[in-house]
């Protein structure tokens, strides 16, 4: 296992394909794909691609300043899942095995044939069962913070599947995050604001471009869903794991434990970041997987 902490990503990008992109081709923008939510940075013609999925409760906006940082030399497309913004949520009971196929799906109407996954939380465990169902698609894996043993979760997490009380739990959080969602519609994407503003806008996220009956469905096929390392152990692809040190949603402890059975993988610890590593340190996160692709050339 090679667990990589420190302060800083190492900076040297030698070898990286470089993009020459103006800087409003480099801003992320919404992407017309019909019938979903999607949002795409760089150019088309770039010989990497990279496909975002983000966790529970976020939508693709999440992926924003990933999505800048990394257009200088990738084509970057990041998705709402079903259920989240522009894309409507799935019209029969569904699993994670079904989204893995919607995601292959959607690849395959952006043309998109072979793509450096990457996926957060939620996301990291739909990104783990797309490169185990359609391996093809999978160049190199990503997972951030991601929701694996999903036994492990913080008994909140389960609150909103009680038939009882979940739906009002999931209201009583809207209800909580309301003020600081409030300083979120004020934050631009592009906030340079530090952890606090990064929190407000990803609360307003969570807020506007979320239904509480979705939320829910969505705990659901992840709680379904454990993927423990005999199970992954069956991903071909090389998998980077990037993880805040200070989350508390999804304990470092977690991928640790994980990525010791699974020598083979990299682990990659963020001091300072917690569960969105991606605000938390935008350049930072962007050099660590520019990096592993470069490392990971196929």
């Amino acid at each position: 296992m090679a667990d990589l902490i420190s302060g800083a990503a190492p900076t040297s990008e030698a070898g990286i394909p470089a993009v020459g992109l103006t800087l409003a081709a480099r801003t992320p923008k919404e992407l017309p794909l019909g019938g979903a939510g999607a949002m795409a940075a760089g150019s088309p013609e770039s010989s990497e691609a990279l496909l975002y999925l983000h966790g529970w409760a976020g939508s693709k906006e999440l992926w924003w300043s990933s999505l800048r940082e990394m257009s200088g030399w990738s084509y970057g497309v990041a998705l709402d899942l079903p259920g989240t913004g522009e894309t409507p949520a799935a019209e029969e009971p569904s699993s994670m095995a079904d989204m893995a196929r919607w995601v292959a799906d959607m690849c395959a109407r952006l043309g998109l044939k072979s793509v450096t996954l990457v996926g957060h939380s939620l996301g990291g465990n739909l990104a783990a069962q797309v490169a185990l169902d359609h391996p093809r698609i999978v160049r190199r894996l990503v997972l951030v913070d991601a929701a694996l043993d999903t036994a492990s979760l913080p008994k909140r997490a389960f609150w909103s599947l009680s038939p009882h009380y979940g739906m009002h739990a999931l209201k009583l959080a809207r209800l909580a995050s309301e003020p600081i969602a409030a300083l979120g519609r004020r934050t631009p994407d592009d906030h340079q604001g530090g952890p606090l503003l990064a929190l407000a806008r990803r609360t307003r996220l969570y807020l506007d471009k979320n239904r509480d009956i979705d939320l829910q469905q969505q705990m659901r096929w992840l709680c379904e869903n454990p993927l423990p390392a005999e199970d992954l152990s069956a991903i071909a692809a090389p998998v980077l794991w990037i993880h805040g040190v200070r989350d508390l949603t999804i304990p470092i402890t977690h991928a640790r434990e994980i990525v010791r059975e699974l020598p083979h993988w990299t682990l990659h610890a963020m001091p300072g970041a917690d569960h969105s590593p991606m605000d938390h340190d935008p350049e930072g996160f962007a050099r660590i997987i520019r990096r592993f692709c470069q490392e990971k050339q196929s």
